[in-house]
Protein backbone atom coordinates (compact mmCIF):
# COMPACT_ATOMS: atom_id res chain seq x y z
CA UNK A 1 0.00 0.00 0.00
CA UNK A 2 0.83 3.64 -0.02
CA UNK A 3 3.47 4.83 2.42
CA UNK A 4 1.48 7.45 4.33
CA UNK A 5 4.67 9.21 5.45
CA UNK A 6 5.70 9.65 1.81
CA UNK A 7 2.18 10.78 0.94
CA UNK A 8 2.41 13.43 3.66
CA UNK A 9 5.78 14.59 2.37
CA UNK A 10 4.37 14.90 -1.15
CA UNK A 11 1.20 16.60 0.05
CA UNK A 12 3.25 19.20 1.89
CA UNK A 13 5.25 19.87 -1.29
CA UNK A 14 1.96 20.24 -3.16
CA UNK A 15 0.68 22.69 -0.55
CA UNK A 16 3.83 24.83 -0.83
CA UNK A 17 3.44 24.87 -4.61
CA UNK A 18 -0.25 25.70 -4.20
CA UNK A 19 0.64 28.71 -2.05
CA UNK A 20 2.95 29.97 -4.77
CA UNK A 21 0.20 29.59 -7.36
CA UNK A 22 -2.66 30.96 -5.24
CA UNK A 23 -4.58 27.69 -4.88
CA UNK A 24 -5.28 25.46 -1.88
CA UNK A 25 -4.85 21.72 -2.48
CA UNK A 26 -7.31 19.56 -0.57
CA UNK A 27 -6.92 15.95 0.49
CA UNK A 28 -10.12 14.05 -0.26
CA UNK A 29 -11.32 10.85 1.36
CA UNK A 30 -11.88 8.37 -1.50
CA UNK A 31 -13.76 5.38 -0.14
CA UNK A 32 -13.28 3.21 -3.23
CA UNK A 33 -9.51 3.70 -3.40
CA UNK A 34 -6.87 1.34 -2.03
CA UNK A 35 -5.23 4.37 -0.42
CA UNK A 36 -6.74 7.25 1.55
CA UNK A 37 -10.09 5.47 1.60
CA UNK A 38 -10.61 6.14 5.30
CA UNK A 39 -10.87 9.40 7.19
CA UNK A 40 -8.16 8.19 9.58
CA UNK A 41 -5.65 7.81 6.73
CA UNK A 42 -6.44 11.27 5.35
CA UNK A 43 -6.14 12.79 8.83
CA UNK A 44 -2.76 11.10 9.30
CA UNK A 45 -1.42 12.48 6.01
CA UNK A 46 -2.85 15.93 6.77
CA UNK A 47 -1.30 16.02 10.25
CA UNK A 48 2.01 14.55 9.16
CA UNK A 49 2.28 17.08 6.30
CA UNK A 50 2.63 19.71 9.00
CA UNK A 51 1.40 22.58 6.86
CA UNK A 52 -0.61 25.32 8.63
CA UNK A 53 -3.18 25.57 5.82
CA UNK A 54 -3.91 21.86 5.39
CA UNK A 55 -7.42 21.14 4.11
CA UNK A 56 -9.29 17.88 3.86
CA UNK A 57 -12.39 17.24 1.79
CA UNK A 58 -14.85 14.75 3.32
CA UNK A 59 -17.74 13.25 1.36
CA UNK A 60 -20.79 11.46 2.80
CA UNK A 61 -20.61 8.64 0.24
CA UNK A 62 -16.84 8.15 0.53
CA UNK A 63 -16.94 8.07 4.33
CA UNK A 64 -19.48 5.24 4.07
CA UNK A 65 -17.78 3.40 1.20
CA UNK A 66 -14.40 3.42 2.95
CA UNK A 67 -15.87 2.32 6.28
CA UNK A 68 -15.02 5.49 8.20
CA UNK A 69 -16.90 6.20 11.40
CA UNK A 70 -18.50 9.65 11.13
CA UNK A 71 -17.53 10.33 14.73
CA UNK A 72 -14.02 10.93 13.39
CA UNK A 73 -15.32 14.27 12.09
CA UNK A 74 -15.54 15.40 15.72
CA UNK A 75 -11.74 15.57 15.82
CA UNK A 76 -11.66 18.38 13.29
CA UNK A 77 -11.75 22.11 13.66
CA UNK A 78 -13.48 24.33 11.14
CA UNK A 79 -10.37 25.56 9.39
CA UNK A 80 -9.56 22.00 8.27
CA UNK A 81 -12.60 21.75 5.97
CA UNK A 82 -13.41 24.30 3.28
CA UNK A 83 -15.70 22.06 1.22
CA UNK A 84 -17.83 19.08 2.21
CA UNK A 85 -19.41 16.90 -0.49
CA UNK A 86 -23.01 16.35 0.51
CA UNK A 87 -24.94 13.44 -0.94
CA UNK A 88 -26.73 10.36 0.32
CA UNK A 89 -26.74 6.64 -0.39
CA UNK A 90 -29.39 3.90 -0.35
CA UNK A 91 -29.42 0.94 2.05
CA UNK A 92 -28.74 -1.40 -0.89
CA UNK A 93 -26.33 -2.21 -2.37
CA UNK A 94 -24.32 -2.50 0.82
CA UNK A 95 -20.99 -0.87 1.59
CA UNK A 96 -18.93 -3.48 -0.29
CA UNK A 97 -20.81 -3.12 -3.58
CA UNK A 98 -22.05 0.46 -3.51
CA UNK A 99 -20.59 2.66 -6.26
CA UNK A 100 -20.54 6.33 -7.24
CA UNK A 101 -23.57 5.75 -9.47
CA UNK A 102 -25.65 4.82 -6.43
CA UNK A 103 -25.43 8.27 -4.83
CA UNK A 104 -28.78 9.98 -4.31
CA UNK A 105 -29.98 13.39 -3.22
CA UNK A 106 -29.41 14.29 0.44
CA UNK A 107 -32.31 12.98 2.49
CA UNK A 108 -33.29 10.33 -0.07
CA UNK A 109 -31.09 7.62 1.44
CA UNK A 110 -29.97 6.23 4.78
CA UNK A 111 -26.84 8.27 5.54
CA UNK A 112 -26.75 9.89 9.00
CA UNK A 113 -26.80 13.33 7.39
CA UNK A 114 -28.27 15.15 10.40
CA UNK A 115 -25.49 13.81 12.65
CA UNK A 116 -22.83 14.71 10.08
CA UNK A 117 -24.17 18.26 9.69
CA UNK A 118 -24.35 18.75 13.46
CA UNK A 119 -20.75 17.57 13.86
CA UNK A 120 -19.67 19.82 11.00
CA UNK A 121 -21.40 22.78 12.65
CA UNK A 122 -19.59 22.09 15.92
CA UNK A 123 -16.23 22.55 14.17
CA UNK A 124 -17.11 26.28 14.10
CA UNK A 125 -15.81 26.74 10.59
CA UNK A 126 -17.23 28.15 7.42
CA UNK A 127 -17.71 25.14 5.19
CA UNK A 128 -19.24 25.08 1.73
CA UNK A 129 -21.66 22.20 1.24
CA UNK A 130 -21.15 20.96 -2.31
CA UNK A 131 -23.64 18.60 -3.91
CA UNK A 132 -21.80 15.73 -5.62
CA UNK A 133 -23.85 13.13 -7.47
CA UNK A 134 -22.84 10.67 -10.20
CA UNK A 135 -26.23 9.05 -10.63
CA UNK A 136 -26.99 8.17 -14.29
CA UNK A 137 -30.73 8.58 -13.65
CA UNK A 138 -30.07 12.25 -12.82
CA UNK A 139 -27.97 12.68 -15.97
CA UNK A 140 -31.07 11.94 -18.04
CA UNK A 141 -32.88 14.89 -16.46
CA UNK A 142 -32.60 18.58 -17.20
CA UNK A 143 -29.44 19.91 -15.49
CA UNK A 144 -31.25 22.93 -14.05
CA UNK A 145 -33.94 20.69 -12.56
CA UNK A 146 -31.33 18.43 -10.96
CA UNK A 147 -29.44 21.42 -9.56
CA UNK A 148 -32.64 22.99 -8.21
CA UNK A 149 -33.80 19.70 -6.66
CA UNK A 150 -30.35 19.14 -5.18
CA UNK A 151 -30.28 22.59 -3.61
CA UNK A 152 -33.78 22.12 -2.17
CA UNK A 153 -32.81 18.72 -0.73
CA UNK A 154 -29.60 20.16 0.77
CA UNK A 155 -31.51 23.02 2.40
CA UNK A 156 -34.12 20.58 3.73
CA UNK A 157 -31.38 18.36 5.18
CA UNK A 158 -29.77 21.30 6.97
CA UNK A 159 -33.13 22.47 8.30
CA UNK A 160 -34.02 18.98 9.53
CA UNK A 161 -30.65 18.61 11.28
CA UNK A 162 -31.22 21.73 13.36
CA UNK A 163 -34.95 21.52 14.14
Amino acid sequence: GLDLYKAAERFRALQVLGEQMGVTPQLEVWGFSQNLSRLSQVLFVAAEAGHPNTKILPDVYHLHKGGSDIDGLKLLKGTAIDIFHLNDYPAEPGQEKIADKDRVYPGDGVAPIADILKDLYKTQGTTVLSLELFNPAYWKQDAKTVAKTGLEKMKASVKKAFE
